[in-house]
């Protein structure tokens, strides 16, 4: 999975698309929907509703009252989605209010779901017995949405700190009070994990394997984050050849995301061949080029390798498209 941009989860929050043209939803429309889906979440009819498991798991209930906003408003779900996406490319210059805002419906949004976890919590652990679907899917987006609470990443910040490892102690942690969140033992709870990947159940329900994928994508991309966060800072890191490989992808976007479309043209023209060459290397071969290069070529070369990774698969995407 990609360290840097993997969906972290089946999106909580409706208005969180950002891709076409401009949608002709207004900048006060923008912030209404925002302050009625706060005032929403966050009300005691809300809580209520959610607190009865009839009501359905509370990700896609709570992605239906937001469409419901939008419907009340007359704006089409999709359009309002584009127009908060877009909030910062839209008004440039007066987005500060309206980022505010979204950051706040965001917080609301995922404390509303975790409080109707708590409001569910069983009474009881269970200990034996099979994990069912719907248990799997609601483990899977807790996590998601506790490695985004202020208090988890703090102690993330805090093992890294300590060890300049991965913090895999905080996140198992994380993924254990989570099991019991859902009403299962820690340890019955792992097991069930683990046969689901050996009965193959993963493979042949594409809503759990979407999900799973996302879990794993969303804990590798924290860490690493702030990993990165820790190294820039001037701490230094004890982690093995994957996880730097993970770092130097997360830092080779970032410095993409800065440059300018002829500079990214002029990287790939430099180094299409190199790294052709490099490709056409065996594995032993190409540990000893990257151990011969500087930190800033082995950042060059990545950034390269992206770039024309990119370019490879929008042409595929385009002769697939002209195809049919």
């Amino acid at each position: 999975a990609s360290a840097t941009n993997p969906p972290a989860r089946p999106s909580l929050s409706v208005g969180a698309m950002a891709d076409g043209d401009a949608p002709a939803v207004s900048r006060s429309q923008v912030e209404e929907f925002l302050r009625t889906c706060i005032e929403v979440m966050s009300s005691d009819t809300t809580r209520k509703m959610l607190q009865d498991p009839a009501s359905g798991r509370p990700g896609p209930k709570l992605a239906e009252l937001q469409k419901k906003v939008w419907d009340d408003m007359g704006v089409p779900t999709e359009a309002g989605r584009l127009a908060v996406g877009r909030v910062r490319e839209d008004y440039p210059d007066d987005h500060a209010d309206l980022t505010a805002l979204k950051e706040e419906f965001g917080k609301a949004v995922d404390a509303t779901y975790l409080q109707c976890l708590e409001d569910r919590r069983p009474s009881t652990l269970k200990k034996k017995g099979k994990m069912q679907r719907k248990t799997v899917l609601e483990f899977l987006d807790a996590c998601n949405v506790k490695l985004d609470m202020p208090d988890v990443r703090e102690l993330l910040r805090k093992q890294i700190t300590e060890t300049g490892s991965m913090p895999e102690a905080v996140v198992n942690d994380v993924h254990g009070s989570v099991m019991e969140l859902v009403g299962f033992d820690r340890e019955h709870g792992q097991k069930c994990f683990a046969d689901l990947g050996k009965t193959g159940d993963l493979a042949n329900d594409r809503e759990v394997a979407m999900a799973y994928a996302r879990w794993r994508g969303k804990t590798t991309s924290v860490c690493i984050s702030l990993l990165n966060e820790f190294q820039q800072s001037g701490g230094t890191l004890n982690v093995d050849e994957e996880v730097q490989g993970k770092l130097l992808e997360l830092r080779a976007k970032e410095s993409l995301d800065s440059m300018t479309r002829e500079d990214r043209a002029a990287l790939i023209e430099k180094n299409a061949n190199k790294i052709n060459v490099f490709h056409g290397l065996p594995l032993e071969g190409r540990k000893r080029y990257l151990e011969r290069l500087s930190e800033d070529e082995k950042l060059e070369l990545a950034k390269s390798e992206i770039l024309i990774a990119t370019l490879v698969q929008s042409r595929q995407q385009l002769e697939q498209m002209n195809a049919e």
